[in-house]
């Protein structure tokens, strides 16, 4: 009788580290999921600053090539062309 009862107390002490190690890798999973959501809000954001910045970027650009081309048209350059 004494081995049945230690085989008991044994399965029972597994269960116990199973269950553990089960909540444990629930957590874990709660957990990269939040920084899998973290992550894609950061990449949207990220994604939104680099468009504002390619849009100024591209305007400055473009207000740069105009003044060239007004610059071009000076009398001094004439006899350049």
């Amino acid at each position: 009788m004494i081995e049945k009862e230690r085989f008991e107390v044994l399965l029972e002490e597994i269960k116990r580290d199973i269950k553990a190690v089960a909540e444990g890798h629930g957590v874990i999973r709660r957990e990269m999921q939040e920084i899998k959501n973290d992550l894609k809000t950061d990449i949207k954001e990220l994604g939104s600053t680099i468009k504002f910045v390619a849009r100024d970027l591209g305007e400055k650009i473009d207000k740069v090539g105009q003044r060239l081309e007004e610059h071009i048209k000076l009398p001094a350059h004439m006899g350049a062309i």
